[in-house]
């Protein structure tokens, strides 16, 4: 048994400022064969990007025997699945056409949902062992243990093939397209909603430029955020903008809601030279008596006073 990946298409058109779904595609390549996947994406009332979706209509093989997978996936803004739809008429089956049931649905939606899963680490090939007991037996086939919790029995290539669709080469494909479409309304959007896995994204995205254009909606997400994302937000800013008077005065004022590592990756970036009097006076307020990297940061920064 095998499955069948093909071209997935981003269907993407950008007319003026003016956002529209279009039958042409933008960017393409070739996972495997040739099944085409167009991905299409969806906006809000006010025009901006709200997710993506693809219709997948894909064989899956036994030997000569075929049957067609065909359901609808949906992703977030930066590639993550966000859900499927069944499609009318068309419902999904396992090994000799046993339709899925209520059960098998709810297992599917576990499985895209897990981006970990084992199944990444299995081609198709390694998904099954094979079970004959002599040189004259006929040959069969079981699921492998160590799967079987990550796959629906009876629908193991099935559930291989689409994974890996849900969390395959599409996902660095909408990732590059929602690059393309940045915009100061945009990134608002996505700021507001307070998803980390998205703020991490724009960070790790945005230029030079870009860190200059949308820094206010930058400095939102280090002070709303959450374990060590504070942290790699500043060590990914650039030094000239972090070091500018608008991000010391915001710094000045939040430097004390900071975890300590934020702290350190801050200070580490912060020049002397460049030091407003709001953030010296802040560090200043911020030293004690112990015998610590932090201190020892924040002395050579104000050491010239």
């Amino acid at each position: 048994m095998k499955y069948l990946l093909g071209s997935i298409l981003v269907s993407m058109m950008v007319i003026g400022t003016n956002l529209v779904s279009d039958d042409i595609p933008i960017t393409s390549f070739t996972a495997s064969d040739s099944v085409n996947i167009e991905v299409e994406a969806h906006y809000d009332s006010l025009g901006l990007l709200e997710i993506y979706s693809a219709r997948i209509s894909t064989p899956v093989c036994e030997g000569s025997k075929c049957y067609t997978i065909e359901i609808d996936f949906y992703w977030d803004c930066i590639g993550r699945f966000h859900h499927y739809d069944s499609i009318s008429g068309k419902g999904l089956t396992k090994l000799d056409h046993i339709p899925f049931t209520a059960s098998d649905y709810r297992k599917l939606d576990a499985i895209l949902h897990s981006p970990n899963s084992l199944l990444a680490s299995y081609s198709n090939e390694e998904l099954v062992k094979d079970t004959r007991s002599s040189a004259i037996d006929g040959i069969t086939c079981a699921t492998k243990n160590e799967i079987k919790e990550s796959v629906i029995g009876g629908a193991v290539y099935s559930c291989h093939t689409l994974w890996h669709i849900a969390h395959g080469q599409a996902v660095d494909s909408i990732q590059s397209t929602t690059q393309q479409l940045f915009s100061k309304d945009l990134i608002q959007k996505l700021v507001s909603g307070e998803d980390q896995g998205i703020n991490y994204f724009l960070v790790s995205s945005f230029s030079a430029h870009e860190f200059s254009l949308y820094l206010p909606e930058v400095l939102r997400t280090i002070e709303n955020g959450k374990g060590y994302y504070a942290k790699n937000a500043i060590e990914k800013m650039p030094a000239e903008i972090l070091n500018s008077s608008e991000v010391q005065g915001f710094f000045a004022t939040n430097f004390g809601k900071l975890d300590y590592f934020a702290q350190i990756a801050l200070l580490e970036k912060l020049k002397a030279e460049l030091l407003s009097i709001a953030m010296k006076d802040t560090l200043a307020e911020e030293m004690d008596e112990r015998d610590s990297y932090k201190n020892d940061l924040i002395k050579s920064l104000i050491s010239n006073d």
